[in-house]
């Protein structure tokens, strides 16, 4: 890749403040080494701290498009591609947690193959993220670390159905309930605890694939860039890629007109 297009695309994910915590990192960190050429590296070692940045950037500026919000492709027992949406948890440096019942069709399909895909689209801010990668199964112990973290009314939701959570909702909500409820605190009685339905349970994706979409306006072009874990590369196409025999990831970039 070249010096130009690095830049330009160094710029381009950069643009909306998509970085900001990021970037006080690195720079923190280049006036210690005192070398520019060191963050654009570091950055294109991590394509997840970008995707957690548009991520932030999509909860905090268009909310009502529900950004954990993703369309999840899973691959049947004959071959076809499936979807259905799915709203993930957790992003980190591991991958990304998503929570379903462990007897559905989606867990199925993944325990026999998978290879999964998630793709984001925020309309409003003209971003699109896809992601692509492997999934395995949480522990019974993380996923009732991430149960516990539900609201009430989410886990009544998970354990009875949404109909059963509404009525508990709505008899917790009136106003002797919530007399009820201050009395309790106040005397010290915890509220009763619900169980997690032991046919609940997480993945963890682990990506090989990152891809950022962008549009610049209305009548401008698409602008992609792709991250690919380097282990899913053979050695022989990795030629013109920049440290790519080192880093985890190489990547590249196009426009579409």
């Amino acid at each position: 890749m070249s010096s130009v297009l690095v830049q330009k695309v160094w710029g381009t994910l950069w643009t909306a403040g998509s970085m900001c915590r990021f970037r006080q990192h690195v720079c923190h960190v280049s006036h210690q080494v005192n070398n520019v050429a060191s963050e654009e590296q570091r950055i294109y070692d991590e394509p997840y701290v970008i995707f957690q940045n548009w991520l932030m950037a999509a909860q905090r500026e268009a909310p009502q498009v529900r950004p954990r919000l993703a369309c999840m492709a899973t691959v049947d027992k004959s071959g076809e591609p499936v979807t259905r949406l799915t709203s993930i948890e957790e992003v980190s440096a591991n991958g990304i947690t998503f929570f379903t019942t462990l007897g559905s069709r989606q867990a199925g399909e993944i325990s026999a193959n998978p290879h999964v895909s998630l793709h984001f689209n925020w309309a409003p801010l003209m971003r699109s993220v896809r992601i692509a990668g492997s999934a395995h199964q949480l522990t019974k112990e993380q996923a009732l670390d991430q149960f516990r973290r539900y609201p009430r009314h989410i886990q009544m939701c998970i354990t009875h159905g949404p109909r059963y959570a509404a009525a508990d909702w709505e008899s917790r909500s009136g106003f002797f309930a919530q007399v009820v409820q201050r009395l309790n605190t106040w005397l010290g009685k915890k509220p009763e605890e619900i169980q997690m339905p032991p046919n609940w349970g997480g993945y963890l994706l682990t990506p090989s694939l990152f891809e950022f979409g962008m549009l610049s306006g209305q009548k401008a072009g698409r602008t992609r860039v792709r991250f690919r874990r380097c282990l899913e590369i053979p050695r022989g196409t990795r030629v013109g890629n920049i440290q790519a025999e080192r880093q985890d990831w190489v990547y590249d970039s196009c426009e579409e007109n």
